[in-house]
């Protein structure tokens, strides 16, 4: 676990919210602590003393130490929790540590050095590269209370969250040096069982289908939790690109995040550029008519320039494959006099990079061709040429 740290999810959101937001991301860097959570603090919660508690502390020290956390550690005990929990209010200078309900009675000292070390993780994340993780956490907090704010941007949020937690999951891992124990615990607070089976946890676990993504909001369901921490205790870094992915699909139109966003972005100037410059070798089914190479350069593509991203991932969402033909269809009609010539052309590159079905359905639907224009058009596709 020596190559613990942010997720590549964590880095990319922060630089692209950094370079879309520049002036709103470094207003939500880390602040000086308040007056008003000291009273606060000292009004609704049990102050949990070193002297008085010091198995507590010891506990909550060991992760401290293994987390490399220098700050104080403060602890209270919330008056009013009923659920067992544990949460960290963030201070840059402190740690300030609050479990509510019986958390201290469901925990043996090796579980609560698991989850005071996930919550420890939360300061050493926030904190990290000057905050910049911090800014980017409250920039996505503070979109999702705006009704103008992109759908995208609502789906970033939620993933960055749940990022957050399984990051912090393997800070408790870290923290108490054991997979079942951090499991435990999590299952613990989950559930308010005084006694938990890892082991069959994890093979519970194991059964799950994590094709289909996280529904979670705050956090990931405890099941995916117990499953990404046996998948990075066996694999480590190695395993980060199945817990991104247990998280939500990165090129589905209906759910795109940010950097889904950006991918599908540079996904389409790929099929674009396939379109009006690449062509297929032994064949020519290019389109590069004045009004196709026009609607290329609204897209950032220019012939003879290949973009970053030069082929198409295998693996699409419906919605998504269906827009990607709903582009080549703009390119198959977009000269007046291109006929069945473009659309076979068209229609040839949709075939080759798996969108053909998708693009005959929508020539079908959307334009009113007789049996005669598109017989012409399928013979077209089956001997494709560059069309000028």
């Amino acid at each position: 676990m020596t190559d613990w740290g942010p997720l590549a999810y964590h880095h990319d959101v922060a630089t692209v919210l950094e370079r879309e937001n520049p002036v709103a991301f470094g207003s939500l860097r880390p602040m000086g602590p308040t007056t008003e959570l000291n009273q606060l603090l000292l009004r609704q919660t049990y102050r949990v003393d070193a002297l008085a508690h010091a198995e507590v502390h010891a506990a909550v020290q060991r992760a401290a130490d293994a987390l490399g956390v220098v700050a104080p550690v403060e602890i209270y005990v919330d008056e009013g929790g009923q659920r067992a929990n544990a949460e960290l209010v963030f201070v840059p200078d402190r740690v300030v540590l609050i479990l509510s309900g019986a958390t201290l009675n469901l925990l043996d000292a090796d579980e609560l050095c698991a989850v005071a070390g996930h919550e420890l993780a939360h300061h050493v994340l926030w904190t990290a590269q000057d905050g910049r993780f911090l800014a980017a956490s409250r920039l996505l907090d503070a979109a999702e209370s705006d009704a103008r704010t992109p759908s995208e941007y609502l789906e970033t949020a939620r993933r960055f969250r749940l990022a957050t937690e399984l990051y912090a999951d393997r800070g408790g891992m870290l923290a108490c040096g054991s997979l079942t124990t951090t499991v435990s615990g999590l299952v613990k607070l989950a559930t308010g069982l005084a006694k938990v089976d890892s082991a069959a946890y994890l093979r519970q676990a194991a059964e799950v289908d994590y094709s289909v993504p996280s529904a979670g909001s705050t956090h990931p369901e405890t099941v995916l939790r117990a499953w990404a921490l046996q998948e990075w205790a066996e694999r480590g870094r190695g395993a980060d690109p199945l817990v991104a992915a247990a998280l939500g699909p990165q090129l589905d139109l209906a759910v795109l995040d940010v950097l889904g966003q950006d991918r599908l972005a540079e996904v389409t100037r790929a099929l674009v550029w396939m379109l009006v410059d690449e062509g297929t070798e032994g064949t020519e089914d290019t389109v590069r008519s004045d009004e196709a190479l026009d609607l290329a350069g609204r897209f950032g593509v220019v012939v003879g320039q290949a973009p970053v991203v030069t082929d198409l991932p295998t693996t699409l969402g419906t919605e998504t494959r269906r827009y990607l033909a709903a582009v080549l269809l703009d390119f198959a009609t977009a000269d007046d006099e291109g006929g069945a010539d473009d659309l076979g052309a068209v229609l040839a590159l949709a075939r080759r990079v798996g969108l053909g079905d998708e693009l005959l359905q929508m020539i079908r639907d959307e334009l009113d061709l007789g049996d005669r224009a598109m017989t012409r058009v399928l013979a077209a596709a089956d001997s494709p040429r560059t069309v000028r």
